[in-house]
């Protein structure tokens, strides 16, 4: 059938919107994320000795080119204009670190957010870009051909990302799964970008070695399962609208944390600590009462993450939870059909 003129301006009007709606829809993420309060986490009203909440708003900010792009990128696919080896994942990750991280603001705070974001802002615009409408099949299927496609430039890139803001923090390598494979693509290893042109390692083979010992690559090896099959339904089915979004966010993340030990606690205070927590969260979990939380659990549990610094800080769950945010904003603006 063929299209009317009002028909083909719109369309075009909803393609020129999809870009810059994104990129907002992103950086509005980031920000209900890290003004939500999350125990052991910063937030409006607390921050740590060298990170607060400035920080986030500064990252919260500067990554608006790097989620355009992103977004550009995603349309450009969906339309056959490039294919999904040409999204050059890698160069816009490490864009947005290099525009988050390298100016005003010197603090890591959200490059777990970045690896989640970039490919779900490039799928979630190619999905719109066909669909018109918010679908997490259509998005898990865009994800998959996004981050299989990867390239050895794309790992080059991320790498290039992660020298920007590497960790002084302390990290216990006490798990089992921590192989000779794993120490000669660390990022402290002094021949790794060699290693890495060496082996023809995609950034998608990369998080598959790494699924195992960090969460972010094992969403990035199971095509965002986590994210879209259980954090994002648990946090739709809780909240309808901006109004009651922060509540939804700080509940959220106590769910998520009490469901599996958090994977930067783990690597800073070891699996033990992190399981211990989980069962603090679990124990207020199941507390949870709908009309006024359990609010001496929540703050036994924020004193607890908060005793040692930022030693506890769940910052995976947290970047897993404004993953899911993203998700839901997006479903806010572009309803199903």
């Amino acid at each position: 059938m063929r299209m009317s003129k009002s028909d083909d301006d719109a369309r075009e009007i909803l393609m020129t919107r999809i870009p810059w709606r994104l990129a907002s829809i992103g950086q509005l993420a980031i920000l209900l994320e890290a003004s939500s309060p999350k125990p052991g986490n910063v937030n409006r009203n607390i921050g740590f000795s060298d990170t607060d909440y400035r920080h986030f708003l500064a990252s919260a900010s500067l990554i608006g080119r790097g989620l355009y792009r992103a977004s550009i990128r995603g349309a450009a696919l969906a339309q056959k204009k490039i294919t999904p080896s040409k999204i050059r994942i890698g160069e816009l990750i490490h864009q947005c670190a290099q525009d988050t991280f390298t100016g005003i603001n010197k603090r890591n705070t959200i490059l777990g957010t970045i690896l989640l974001y970039i490919p779900l802002v490039v799928a979630s615009s190619a999905t719109l870009t066909e669909n018109h409408s918010f679908s997490i099949e259509a998005l898990s299927g865009w994800l998959k051909k996004i981050t299989e496609k990867t390239s050895v430039k794309d790992t080059l890139s991320f790498y290039k990302a992660f020298h920007l803001i590497r960790s002084k923090n302390p990290r216990v390598d006490e798990s089992t799964s921590w192989t000779e494979t794993h120490s000669r693509y660390d990022i402290d290893n002094p021949h790794v970008m060699k290693n890495i042109v060496e082996d023809k390692l995609t950034l998608f083979e990369l998080f598959k070695l790494s699924a195992n010992v960090d969460e972010i690559s094992s969403e990035w090896s199971n095509t965002f399962s986590l994210t879209l099959n259980e954090v994002f339904p648990y946090l739709d089915k809780i909240t309808d609208s901006l109004e009651n979004m922060e509540e939804g966010i700080v509940q959220t993340f106590v769910w998520l944390l009490s469901r599996r030990p958090d994977g930067l606690i783990a690597k800073k205070a070891g699996e033990k600590r992190a399981e211990k927590i989980r069962q603090l969260a679990e124990k207020t979990m199941n507390a949870w009462n709908h009309e006024t939380g359990p609010f001496e659990l929540m703050v036994h549990l924020d004193n607890e993450l908060r005793m040692e610094g930022n030693l506890l800080n769940p910052g995976t769950t947290a970047d897993l939870v404004s993953a899911g945010i993203f998700c839901k904003l997006v479903a806010l603006n572009f309803p199903e059909a």
